[in-house]
């Protein structure tokens, strides 16, 4: 159904990598898991309310959270989206992990709610009355979380998105607390155990923990997190292969939003070349980073040495001096 949908709205919906398609799948997944919890709530709250059920009650409410969830995650997506401006020179990108960021905290009081519930409800004399009915909705919610949790690690395993991650992990703790509801109806209907409101407490630590999981991780990327070593390894290996440079220091990288990198490094040059080599060094430099690694870099230049000067040396910066006045006079 998803691939339906990506490929009716969605224009070149396979291109992962371009930030404007990776963004729309985002979104049309925001509204599938809408959508989807949306009727997963209703029958839920009619079923669990009509059955005395703190557990499907619990669960019904657990399905509204994912529905805000799903919301959030939309309106975070679309937010992202916003090209740079005066206010905010580098764009929107991190506004995802903001949104990442509160969904978290949702997650964790809603969490928190449905555990101070199941309490509740063990405490009082409430009968819980599972009926054939309910046990179906049940099973159908799980077949429908299924769906939103392998949709969802498709989407993360290839766009990298901690919405699509929170989403999944909720789906996954979903299909086992659904489970572990159903297992407790037939507990109590067979052997006379009152384990409703024992699962009603399971299934808050299942809601808690994700949240918690997603609080932590998006708070520690918007403190600037550091980024992946590989990229920092792959710019030192870049920059060190230009003969003219022996060395470098200060490299720092921030992330704007998953694929938006911005940073800068200090590079040790020789002190006799001329301004025009030293620069044409310097920006062949950075193009072969941006290609390679997405990163802008900014390069700062410290005259560190003195190149001695041999014949194959002056020919090479004369062929370097060439080539910079060509694109110059092509500029």
């Amino acid at each position: 159904m998803f691939n339906f949908l990506a490929k009716k709205f969605i224009k070149d919906y396979k291109n992962y990598d371009t930030p404007e398609v990776r963004l729309e799948l985002i979104s049309l997944s925001s509204i599938v898991g809408i959508v989807i919890n949306l009727i997963l709530v209703i029958f839920k709250l009619i079923v669990g309310f009509s059955t005395n059920s703190s557990a499907i009650v619990n669960d019904g409410f657990n399905n509204l959270s994912d529905t805000i969830v799903s919301i959030m995650a939309l309106v975070g997506s679309k937010v992202s989206q916003k090209p740079a401006d005066k206010e905010h020179p580098f764009g929107h990108g991190r506004s995802e992990s903001l949104i990442s960021l509160l969904v978290g905290i949702l997650i964790m009081y809603v969490g928190a709610k449905l555990f101070i519930n199941a309490l509740n409800h063990y405490a009082g004399d409430n009968q819980t009355n599972f009926t054939a009915i309910a046990i179906i909705v049940l099973v159908l919610s799980i077949v429908a979380k299924f769906y939103i949790y392998f949709l969802n690690r498709k989407l993360y395993r290839n766009l990298e998105s901690d919405l699509n991650f929170g989403v999944m992990a909720d789906a996954r703790n979903d299909i086992l607390a659904t489970t572990g509801i159903i297992l407790g109806a037939l507990l109590e209907k067979y052997f006379n155990l009152k384990v409703d409101a024992l699962m009603g407490v399971i299934l808050a630590c299942f809601v808690f923990k994700p949240g918690l999981d997603l609080f932590k991780q998006s708070s520690a990327y918007l403190l600037g997190q550091r980024v992946d070593s590989e990229i920092e390894n792959k710019v030192g290996k870049i920059i060190l292969a230009n003969d003219f440079i022996i060395g470098y220091h200060s490299l720092q990288i921030h992330e704007y939003g998953k694929g938006h990198l911005e940073g800068s490094v200090d590079v040790e040059i020789a002190e006799n070349l001329s301004l025009l080599v030293a620069h044409k060094i310097v920006t062949d430099i950075q193009r072969k980073i941006k290609d390679e690694t997405g990163l802008n870099l900014s390069i700062h230049m410290d005259p560190t040495y003195s190149l001695i000067m041999s014949d194959r040396v002056e020919a090479e910066i004369e062929k370097i001096e060439t080539q910079a006045k060509n694109d110059y006079e092509d500029f």
